[in-house]
């Protein structure tokens, strides 16, 4: 199970100014009043004081472990040896950087790890000095995971399977979880708040989600490597962008934990409330919805329904500013995020 929220930032910026064609100079010339206005938006912001005031966030939420920094595809901090308590690290790698960045910079990404009340969270925060002006100029995704169903060291599928069965159970664990990470990113929300008084910040969306892969994807025993599945997505403002998997590559065991938690919750009379999504993010019903209608998910591996349809956002490749910039760079979690975060800490 997925847990996946997001939080929007937003700082007042300039609009971008175009140049003016040779036209519109000559009708300034003669006193002609031209809009050189762009949907584009500039936010003055350095990235020692967005990490700063980003850190003290976490910090005030125990929040203390780093992953990685990384300005403008420089990589300033990686946690390669699983370091806890790492952030002070990253704060002095990026002091060792302050005369090439403290003066600004495009892109930043700034990502940390947490535990706590059997949680293991991701928060992932992502900032561009030009953003276009209908959006968030800063994203601060949130993903998470149940520890007692993550895959052990050696961990065969077999033993996973014994392991987690009776786990997969007991709706009210998975209930419990839901409402952990609700109350997790609502005090992100608050401690942001607290830390950026300039800001707008805003509580998008937290909730639970469970992969239905299509048939044939290799997900019944776990061996499949999900070849054939869409492509998760990968643009930051996606609903279903998940930052966990970007630093912790996911295991061939969560498409089998996957399949044993869909057919689990549809035997359940009350199931947690769980959306179950597609592989590309798009939403197909509520874990209730699909126990009482089974079909729902049949015709969804028939093709029924468009996976570009509805209102769950962009999909995984359609030209996303914020999406994949294709430049294949690692961020330090063994999987490439796709760079190109084009939002706004800015309104």
């Amino acid at each position: 199970m997925r847990l996946i929220g997001q939080i929007h930032v937003s700082l007042k910026g300039s609009i971008i100014q175009r140049n003016p064609t040779v036209w519109e100079k000559l009708k300034r010339s003669f006193g002609a009043t031209v809009d050189l206005d762009t949907d584009r938006v500039r936010v003055e912001l350095e990235a020692t004081a967005v990490v700063d005031q980003v850190r003290g966030a976490l910090v005030q939420l125990g929040v203390t472990n780093a992953l990685s920094l990384v300005i403008d595809d420089t990589v300033i901090f990686q946690d390669t040896d699983g370091k806890p308590d790492d952030l002070p690290d990253l704060v002095l790698a990026l002091s060792e950087h302050s005369t090439v960045f403290g003066r600004g910079f495009s892109e930043l990404r700034f990502a940390a790890e947490h535990e706590e009340a059997g949680l293991h969270l991701v928060i992932e925060t992502r900032a561009r000095t030009e953003h276009a002006d209908d959006e968030p100029a800063g994203l601060v995704s949130i993903g998470g995971r149940l520890r007692d169903l993550e895959p052990r060291a050696g961990e065969s599928g077999e033993d996973y399977r014994r392991r987690v069965e009776p786990l997969v159970k007991d709706p009210a664990l998975f209930e419990a979880a839901r409402l952990q990470f609700e109350s997790f990113v609502g005090r992100v929300e608050g401690a942001l708040k607290a830390t950026m008084p300039e800001a707008r910040v805003e509580h998008h969306h937290a909730d639970a989600r469970v992969v239905h892969a299509p048939a044939g994807d290799g997900a019944g025993d776990g061996a499949g490597d999900g070849a054939g599945a869409e492509r998760p997505p990968v643009s930051p403002t996606h609903p279903g962008y998940d930052p966990f998997v970007v630093y912790y590559p996911p295991s061939p065991l969560g498409m089998m934990l996957d399949v044993m938690l869909i057919t689990s919750f549809m035997h359940m009379l009350t199931p947690p409330h769980v959306l179950f999504v597609n592989p590309a993010g798009t939403m197909l019903g509520t874990a209730q919805e699909a126990a009482e209608n089974p079909d729902l998910l049949n015709d969804a591996d028939r093709g029924g329904d468009d996976p570009s349809a509805g209102d769950e956002g962009d999909g995984a490749d359609d030209g996303d500013p914020w999406g994949d910039d294709g430049d294949g760079f690692d961020d330090g979690g063994g999987v490439d995020d796709g760079g190109g975060f084009d939002g706004d800490f800015g309104d």
